[in-house]
């Protein structure tokens, strides 16, 4: 790798897409940068275990795929890193190939949904599993009938999020579920996770719109039992793809700028998509999951980076570094580091990723290599305009060579 940028080049891909690619940087790489987005829009992105819970702003499961390939460079199992993990999709991926999956998020839900999607007990279990579900489902249709009681321990505002019948029913669900010894009550939580804004007034998760929805007596129990099976079928096919002997994934919840003291040891390479600065509200997307599961919300609250409302620039600036350091801490001398990035909307100024990460990568030990970005529009109301999205390729800065005496 050399030990600078080269000069930008632009050159748009001959292949049939929606929108110019345009390289920059080193050509290879950036060619194979380029074929990551080719590849993504081919291919569908629910394939496995991925489409299986909703998680907002995830990576496509194959431009994953391709950048753990060129990251890794066909060697033998390395150690895959994804610090920003989220739902699990470069942790799957890494082990579809026998590589060490590692994952680190600041969300607690994350390390749950993570290990249900990457990871698919063995098949006496999965069969146990299912006998389980339905018998949820059973006792939940008896509490329905028979109009048992049950609390729905949500925040005053969550409340109103569902209509009566509904949030009764939800309730009894889960007091079912916990029911459980504690492995299938986790899988089942995440099932049930799966659901609850769909069955809400919510017209989406990452909206805070609400619509009318007629839902049925029954329908959430119904629903459970039917996602339950579909996982069950996800996991068959996914566990006939793995390479026999694949690690388990490894997972940390935690601060992605504390990866030196929630790690044991050196990655060979990581894959992930920071956030995009200023551009979503991430404990948001998953507040009410995360109320409904009874999971502890504050270190998440307080701690992600790159929120909408990010005051500064300079701001967003120190927590991008703060996560280029870190990783950079981490990397093995000889590793490689792909990133998927889109340009920030920060204190009303565009933010262009590129040029923010051209500047603070030295000040990290990194080096840009190369890069592959496409246009994408921001409807948003107030938005600054059309944006970059972006495919990125660092590497270690090579350290000059000590003088001689």
């Amino acid at each position: 790798m050399s030990d600078h940028l080269p000069p930008w080049a632009r050159r748009s891909l001959s292949a049939p897409i929606d929108a110019e690619i345009i390289e920059r940087g080193e050509p290879a790489i950036a060619r194979a940068l380029a074929a990551s987005w080719e590849a993504a829009r081919r291919e569908p992105d629910d394939r496995f275990t991925h489409g299986f819970h909703t998680w907002p702003a995830r990576m496509h499961p194959t431009m994953a795929r391709e950048l753990i390939r060129l990251v890794t460079r066909g060697a033998a199992p390395r150690t895959v890193l994804d610090p920003f993990a989220g739902g699990g999709t470069v942790l799957l991926e890494a082990r579809l190939f026998g590589h060490q999956a590692v994952g680190v998020d600041l969300n607690p839900l994350s390390a749950r949904v993570a290990r249900v999607r990457a990871e698919p007990p063995p098949t006496a279990v999965r069969e146990q599993l299912g006998a389980r579900a339905r018998e949820v489902a059973m006792r939940s249709e008896e509490r329905v009938r028979a109009r048992e009681p049950a609390m729905a321990r949500l925040p005053g505002p969550m409340l109103g999020l569902y209509t009566p019948h509904i949030l009764k029913e939800l309730a009894g669900l889960l007091e079912e579920i916990r029911a459980l010894p504690p492995r299938s009550r986790e899988v089942l939580e995440v099932v049930f996770s799966a659901l609850v804004v769909k069955l809400s007034k919510k017209k989406a998760d990452t909206s805070d719109d609400l619509v009318e929805k007629r839902l049925r007596k029954g329908l959430p129990t119904e629903l459970f039992l039917r996602k339950t099976e579909e996982l069950l079928a996800r996991w068959d096919e996914l566990a006939a793809a793995l390479p026999v002997r694949t690690p388990a994934p490894h997972f940390f919840t935690g601060d992605a700028r504390a990866l030196p003291q929630l790690l044991p040891g050196p990655v060979d390479a990581i894959v992930t998509s920071p956030p995009y600065g200023g551009t979503y509200d991430y404990h948001g997307q998953h507040a009410l999951r995360l109320a409904w599961l009874g999971l502890p919300d504050l270190a998440f609250d307080r701690g992600e980076i790159g929120v909408r409302g990010t005051r500064s620039p300079a701001q967003w600036d120190s927590e991008l570094l703060a996560v280029l350091r870190a990783m950079r801490a981490v990397l093995d001398d000889e590793g490689r580091i792909a990133m998927v990035l889109g340009d920030g909307d920060v204190g009303g100024r565009a933010l262009p990723a590129l040029a923010q990460l051209e500047r603070l990568a030295p000040e990290a030990g990194l080096t840009l290599v190369a890069a592959a970005s496409v246009p994408r529009p921001d409807a948003r109301a107030g938005s600054l305009g059309p944006r970059e999205e972006h495919v990125v390729a660092l590497a270690p800065a090579r350290r000059p060579a000590a003088r001689r005496r």
